[in-house]
């Protein structure tokens, strides 16, 4: 009897979720004011007054809007959806994605029609116009077409009600046949004395299709689009490139990024770097904090009344494959604590205060030291073998955390 009892409660009980290591916790924010501007204009969203503006710049861990994906469907969940915000109108890479929305544009092939990516790698542009996400696409060829149009499943991010696309006018810029469903072909010139130029299109706020097609007459640089709804809501702008510094904010023409995060009026500004500086053991620490405090001082010119956080590094210690150690079968249990992990997340959280923004420590945030090694052998998988990117699973568990982290204190 016990035994078939044992049976039918076993059969019963639905399986346990795997808890990840580590756990929701708070900002370094000493004065407890970091995100009051934040704040204000959630409440003022929340009344239906205006929308509220994330801007969250960073590395891997941001560029395939899975972090800030969900960081995205918590807040406009809660608060409304304002729109899908800001996106590479063509994909720049090939895994490049966005949230609720559907890409589609040529295939590669020996005529290289895909769009011309255009970022800091090697030897930046001595004109330094990378736009605000520090990267532009360019197509001279009109087989070099990109299409791509609203989810058509999910409360959030089917519908859209503004347009709104950012171009480099120059001498020799050609010519854009921009389609929007349900309205005349539109032809944009790019021509012009040099500066930037922006394209605007408004229609009723449902399910959308666009189709953006180079004349072939010239070269068309492209800084990104925005897609927004007529309405209250959260908008959080993914501004993540791969292999991405802080410092690489730098190269970026500021006149232009200035202009373009002044027309973005955002209440918060998240900036998530860290993880790459602390493998880069040829940047002494102090020149580190030098470029990191030139980078913060830059925000805060571009938009002084919003509130500001840095997001730390990852865990990310030093692996036997790291060391070449792999020939030795006992060598897969061996990982080294990247000391410079720490010196980075040090100098973040003391020039974070300087600066009057919060610190968000990931590392402690997903469980300290060597945590990351829990996450990969974690059931369902929470981070992948390079001990560095975290899975679907992971950045969801992840984007919690950090919502909890800035939504902390909203009540009071």
């Amino acid at each position: 009897m016990t035994s078939l009892w044992l049976t039918l409660v076993l059969l019963a009980t639905p399986p346990v979720a795997p808890v990840a290591p580590g756990g929701s916790i708070d900002l370094d924010d000493p004065t407890g004011t970091a995100l009051a501007p934040f704040h204000a204009s959630l409440r003022r969203t929340a009344a239906g007054i205006e929308k509220t503006r994330v801007l969250f710049f960073g590395a891997s861990h941001t560029a395939a809007d899975l972090l800030t994906g969900r960081l995205r469907d918590r807040l406009q969940g809660r608060f409304g959806d304002g729109g899908h915000g800001f996106f590479m109108p063509a994909k720049p890479w090939r895994s490049y994605r966005k949230q609720h929305l559907v890409f589609d544009a040529p295939k590669r092939s020996s005529h290289g029609w895909d769009w011309e990516f255009v970022r800091i790698k090697g030897e930046p542009r001595v004109d330094g116009l990378y736009g605000l996400a520090g990267m532009a696409i360019t197509a001279t060829k009109k087989e070099q077409w990109s299409k791509f149009r609203t989810a058509t499943e999910g409360a959030i991010g089917t519908r859209a009600g503004l347009f709104e696309l950012w171009y480099d006018r120059q001498p020799s810029g050609g010519e854009l046949t921009i389609a929007v469903k349900g309205q005349k072909k539109q032809r944009l010139k790019t021509k012009g004395t040099r500066g930037l130029g922006v394209f605007e299109v408004g229609f009723l706020d449902r399910a959308q299709s666009f189709e953006l097609v180079p004349k072939g007459n010239g070269p068309v640089r492209l800084y990104g689009a925005i897609l927004e709804r007529p309405r209250a809501g959260v908008v959080l702008d993914n501004l993540g490139i791969n292999g991405a510094k802080a410092a690489s904010q730098l190269f970026w023409n500021e006149s232009l990024w200035h202009t373009l995060v002044q027309r973005r009026k955002p209440a918060l500004v998240v900036l998530a770097y860290g993880t790459n500086e602390a493998s880069d053991e040829k940047q002494p620490i102090p020149e580190y904090e030098l470029d990191l405090r030139r980078v913060l001082a830059r925000v805060r010119r571009a938009a002084p009344g919003a509130s500001c956080v840095l997001v730390g590094p990852s865990d990310h210690p030093v692996s036997p494959a790291d060391r070449k150690e792999r020939r030795d079968p006992e060598a897969e249990l061996r990982f080294r604590h990247r000391v410079r992990t720490q010196h980075v997340i040090d100098t973040q959280r003391r020039v974070s205060r300087e600066f009057g923004c919060g610190f968000f420590d990931t590392v402690a945030a997903t469980g300290g030291r060597f945590s990351i090694v829990s996450w990969v052998d974690s059931e369902p998988q929470l981070a992948w073998h390079d001990y560095v990117h975290l899975t679907p699973a992971g950045y969801t568990v992840l984007g919690d955390r950090l919502y909890d982290a800035l939504m902390a204190g909203f009540e009071r």
